[in-house]
């Protein structure tokens, strides 16, 4: 194997100080443009690359985090993003931002083997058991956030890394017994596709049809992909069901697992001559900032996007300064947030 090429052979082959190469690299002043063109081309004859392991050491530690995001169309891990963004930015500290499809091994390795990032934020990934061996294997503080793991049946999992996630469940609950005290009975349920919060949505769905003892319907249950046109589809369908013995009926109501299917279902019931919420009342989940502006206005379940942002940032920060015992998972409430698109059964 060649052997990877020091700062030492950058200053022999440009003759210069070792020093001299690292005024250059780290872009401090001092240097001639003469000199300065030396030691650069000399990296490049060398193909030289900073050890950023090196440097992160000698600056007690690196100032960059790692945020990796799902390659989706999901409004709510933007905003966590941007929350993330902003708050690392007041603490002086760079962000780096991955997609989940391109964070192969050889990247992580390129970027954490190397120093270059002090700490992980992993948003929303398809399985915590898949990444469990890079967070080993990188050493850095991690944090998952909106991923608790559940079995089918909506009871957590333990798992080894820590996260931070809304209360889902209980937001889902809270949400349709909203609903449920509107008067309505044929609540539907348009879900994403299969994951944690899909999951747990669900199964608060289920809780609140339960507590009133109301019959669970499998026909009111749709699955979307958490997209605008998933829910639009969706809602063509069930606004479709027959009332007669082949079928339960239209729902009264709709409930959606994220905003995006929400603000399809309103605008597919629409077309199909509905009115919103006269005829159906349509709940949405995350109170994305489209949320305030559709027409009618989405009544929903706010996450709290800011505090897990915060809290998953306070968590790492205190990880890096040696406090390790920081790093537990928390669950965070949401809010129903209500607005004009819910309201009583039109045969109430």
């Amino acid at each position: 194997m060649t052997k990877r090429p020091t700062i030492k052979d950058v200053a022999r082959r440009a003759g210069v100080s070792f020093k001299t190469v690292s005024r250059v690299v780290n872009g401090q002043p001092g240097v001639s443009d003469d000199t300065r063109q030396r030691v650069l081309d000399a990296i490049a004859d060398l193909d030289y690359v900073v050890n950023y392991s090196a440097r992160s050491l000698a600056l007690g530690g690196s100032r960059t985090l790692g945020i990796v995001i799902p390659r989706v169309h999901d409004p709510h891990a933007f905003e966590l993003v941007y929350h993330i963004g902003e708050l690392a930015e007041a603490q002086g500290i760079q962000v780096i931002i991955f997609t989940w499809p391109t964070f192969s091994d050889n990247l992580h390795l390129l970027y954490m083997g190397h120093g270059i990032i002090g700490a992980m934020a992993l948003i929303a990934p398809c399985s915590v058991d898949a990444i469990e061996p890079m967070v080993q294997a990188i050493k850095i503080p991690t944090i998952v956030i909106e991923k608790p793991l559940v079995d089918d049946m909506g009871r957590d999992i333990i798992q080894s890394v820590p996260y931070v996630a809304s209360q889902n469940r209980e937001g889902a609950r809270q949400g349709v017994q909203y609903l449920l005290e509107l008067g309505h009975r044929r609540v539907a349920y348009i879900g994403g596709y299969p994951s944690t919060q899909s999951k747990l949505r669900f199964w608060g769905y289920r809780d609140a049809l339960a507590a009133l003892d109301i019959p669970f319907i499998e026909a009111y249950v749709r699955t979307g992909d958490w997209s605008w046109d998933s829910g639009y589809k969706a809602a063509t369908h069930l606004w479709g069901l027959p009332s007669d013995e082949a079928g339960p009926g239209r729902p009264t109501a709709i409930f959606c697992a994220n905003d995006s299917m929400a603000l399809g279902a309103m605008c597919a019931l629409q077309a199909l001559g509905a009115r919103v919420p006269q005829d159906v009342s349509v709940l949405g989940f995350d109170d994305i900032p489209t949320a305030a502006y559709s027409m009618p206005r989405l009544t929903t379940v706010r996450q709290p996007t800011h505090g897990m942002a915060q809290t998953a940032l306070d968590m790492l920060l205190a990880a890096l300064r040696g406090e390790l015992d920081a790093m537990h998972s928390q669950l965070l409430p949401t809010e129903l947030v209500v607005r004009d698109s819910c309201g009583h059964p039109p045969e109430a």
